[in-house]
């Protein structure tokens, strides 16, 4: 059973101690092998560039723009191959991260960004620029946020405008993105217009700072203290017991096999947890259960079903939840998942070669292909649900991603509504990495293997998944622009 999604974030953290000066040659060469790689291994290519003519065309040029260059250092390779991958919008294929060549040190603006439904707005603050909390941002050096974001989105990689929106936050502060954006850009300052919580409009001049002490005054918007924080960490937020809270901040269990070679330290066992949690709920007949997937890029999917049968029972399995995976064989896919082509052939039954596509059910039929290492507390529940709360609310941010929009999604198939901001994954889109190396440097990079499909490619989630319940604005102001708006949002009438 391969349906098996990695969290980018951690193997993306793995690949960045590479730093050693390379010979221009030789980074060439790793080049060459990343796009070699990433044709064996990506289900499409060439379609986001017009077809394989096309891409091969666009990467040969860019292989000869490096070649021409007096120097050519890791750093300013990554970039041009992410500015090249944007065109994908697949946030699981990427050359390291998405860096920006360093043309002055690094530096950012005293403020952190938050997108909501409405746009991005200030959430943190250095304590002189207090006056911009929840601010909206509305232009940058002049330009409209829109104008901005379509020049960023030809320098990132992702898969839709939320998402996109997700990297302007983290990136339009900084000195060396700005240079990027703003080619003539070489100031001590950025003038940036917000629409204020009045509003009425103000132009304010930034100015930069590096890393060092300076970051510590960063003043951040407040969170609750009733809501929980860490991962599948749970409780009741009322008295009486009718709602629960549960925090998922990654999708990992400590029966995933290996677990440690991604960097995860967890004793958490999934399924154990999530039975606990619905007793507690059961004893008390609790109404409504709250999963808070906020921040959270993901993990295993195959881990989320042990939980969603102890919470729904054999309806679950019964359930068509829409997700097709077209996933293509490579020599690395075969490797990661230690099979051959013999094997998996003799498995489906039928005669398979590299290059061809696997074709996975949109349903859960079987507990093979749960992630649990101790089936027999579900075989107990014989088809069952532990308990299903009258209310299931799943809030999500831009950062829900992969294995996370996964279970945001099935929650929504499984009737629970999505509450809060879009993810930046898009329904439709590449799935499941497969790591490889570049020979040279060390590189752990990633090409998609799959292809996911959740709705007919002209319905209007396609490419975003909407929520059920978007907060406006005014909502977020209500609550003094706090962290968990989305969780105070839903337990207003309590």
């Amino acid at each position: 059973m391969i349906r098996v999604f990695f969290i980018c974030a951690m193997l993306c953290g793995i690949l960045m101690g590479c730093g050693q000066s390379v010979s221009k040659d030789s980074l060439l060469e790793d080049y060459d092998y990343f796009f070699s790689q990433l044709e064996q291994i990506h289900p499409d290519p060439y379609s986001a560039f017009g077809g394989e003519e096309n891409f091969k065309k666009e990467v040969r040029q860019l292989r000869n723009e490096l070649a021409g260059t007096d120097s050519l250092t890791l750093d300013e390779m990554q970039s041009k191959v992410t500015q090249l991958l944007s065109a994908l919008h697949d946030g699981h294929t990427y050359m390291g991260y998405d860096n920006s060549p360093k043309k002055v040190e690094d530096r950012w603006i005293p403020l952190k960004f938050k997108v909501i439904p409405d746009g991005i707005i200030v959430n943190g603050f250095s304590p002189e620029l207090k006056f911009l909390k929840g601010a909206m941002l509305c232009e940058v050096e002049g330009e409209s946020l829109e104008s901005v974001l379509d020049h960023l989105d030809k320098i990132v990689i992702s898969e839709n405008r939320y998402g996109l929106m997700g990297k302007a936050c983290t990136s339009i502060g900084n000195t060396n993105v700005l240079r990027q954006l703003f080619p003539s850009f070489d100031k001590e300052r950025v003038s940036m217009k917000f629409r204020m919580v009045n509003g009425k409009d103000t132009l304010v001049r930034l100015p930069f700072h590096p890393n060092g002490p300076f970051w510590k005054s960063i003043v951040w918007s407040s969170t609750d203290e009733r809501f929980p924080k860490n991962n599948f960490e749970y409780r009741f937020v009322d008295d009486d017991k009718q709602t629960m809270v549960m925090c998922i901040n990654s999708i990992a269990s400590a029966d995933v096999p290996d677990i440690e070679k991604y960097g995860i330290k967890t004793d958490v066992i999934v399924a154990d947890v999530f039975a606990k949690m619905l007793r507690e709920m059961k004893v008390s007949n609790s109404s409504r259960l709250i999963i808070d997937l906020r921040g959270n890029g993901g993990g295993w999917t195959m881990i989320m079903y042990a939980a969603l049968y102890e919470l729904y029972g054999k309806r679950f399995m019964e359930t068509d939840l829409g997700m097709h995976f077209s996933t293509k064989i490579s020599e690395a896919w075969l490797k990661k998942n230690n099979t051959t082509l013999e094997l998996l052939g003799q498995s489906r039954g039928t005669s398979l070669k590299l290059g061809d596509f696997v074709e996975e059910p949109s349903s859960i039929s079987s507990f093979d292909w749960f992630m649990c290492a101790d089936k027999s507390i579900l075989e107990e529940q014989h088809g069952e649900p532990i308990y299903t709360p009258k209310e299931i609310f799943v809030v999500t941010d831009v950062q829900t991603f992969s294995a996370a929009f996964h279970t945001a999604y099935m929650l929504w198939k499984m009737g629970a509504k999505v509450v809060g901001v879009p993810s930046g994954q898009a329904p439709n889109t590449f799935m499941e990495i497969t790591p490889f190396k570049l020979p040279n440097t060390g590189l752990e990079c990633s090409a998609s293997n799959s292809l996911q499909c959740c709705f007919p490619k002209d319905h209007p989630m396609a490419k975003t998944l909407a929520p059920d319940i978007q907060l406006s604005y005014d909502d977020y102001r209500k609550t003094d622009f706090n962290n968990d708006a989305e969780l105070l949002f839903i337990i207003q009438d309590d």
